[in-house]
């Protein structure tokens, strides 16, 4: 059998589209096959590193590419952190100062943010399960390394204003019903590329598993890609193959319609 590189997006691909972090035994079943026959799986992520750990640990996957392609998790270990490019923050920020929008800004690998002022926390509404904001009069974004920027106010307006000023590889995710966006790294296959230049192995055996929008650079580049029956339209036009829904088996059910199980 050859061996394939399979990375697997975590939310309604891996999880549940319905019960938010469930995983069914199916998928951890399909996740053990798929080890056991010597393929190699990881995650594939936007989250952030530290976030991501914890589902990592959970799931028991010791690989990733998280931080949306930007850092490289092997065997439980970073191999590599890339800082996103600097200058595309500088005129989204400078824009979201002139509107003003609330703005918090992540500077390390942790719950914490910094804000310029008190709009974020007048904007946002209760976000203490997500972040840590602390409000710093003096912050000067040239002097920091930024993760990501976390915008809030009208999003509507926010991201009418924003989309214009983002590069391939910068996006715009919205969870749920926050009331923020986030500004972040979005090109998971660029850290796939390096996964498997670490790894020696051809890219031709990469799969990739994903649901949503943050997936569609991965679809593109990827030379085979799977999306679950609960993906979004654009992501299915883009798929290789369409598997049952999350809740329906999707992953077990696709890897052995294909034989890796």
């Amino acid at each position: 059998m050859e061996r394939k590189l399979i990375f697997f997006d975590i939310d309604g691909t891996l999880t549940s589209a319905h019960k938010f972090g469930f995983v069914y035994d199916s998928t951890k079943e399909a996740l053990r096959l798929l080890q056991e026959n010597g393929h190699f799986i990881a995650l594939a992520t936007g989250r952030a590193a530290f976030r991501a750990r914890a589902f990592q640990k959970q799931i028991q996957i010791p690989n990733m590419v998280c931080e949306g392609g930007n850092q490289l998790v092997f065997d439980y270990e970073t191999l590599s952190y890339e800082l996103p490019d600097q200058e595309v923050f500088y005129p989204i920020y400078e824009l979201a100062m002139k509107e003003k929008m609330g703005i918090a800004v992540s500077l390390q690998d942790n719950r914490l943010r910094i804000s310029p002022n008190d709009l974020f926390h007048r904007y946002a509404g209760d976000f203490s399960n997500f972040m840590d904001v602390q409000i710093d009069p003096q912050f000067q974004l040239t002097t920091q390394g930024i993760r990501r920027l976390f915008l809030a106010g009208d999003l509507v307006r926010i991201q009418s204003l924003i989309l214009p000023l983002l590069p391939k590889g910068i996006g715009i995710m919205h969870y749920m019903d926050d009331q923020f966006i986030i500004i972040e790294p979005d090109d998971k296959y660029k850290g796939i590329q390096r996964m498997i230049d670490h790894l020696q192995e051809d890219e031709k055996n990469v799969v990739v598993f994903g649901d949503g929008p943050n997936d569609r650079q991965m679809f593109r580049d990827a030379p085979f890609s799977i999306a679950m029956g609960n993906a979004i339209p654009e992501l299915k036009e883009l798929a290789d193959y369409v598997c049952p829904a999350s809740d329906e088996d999707g992953i077990y059910r696709a890897c052995k319609h294909f034989g890796w199980i």
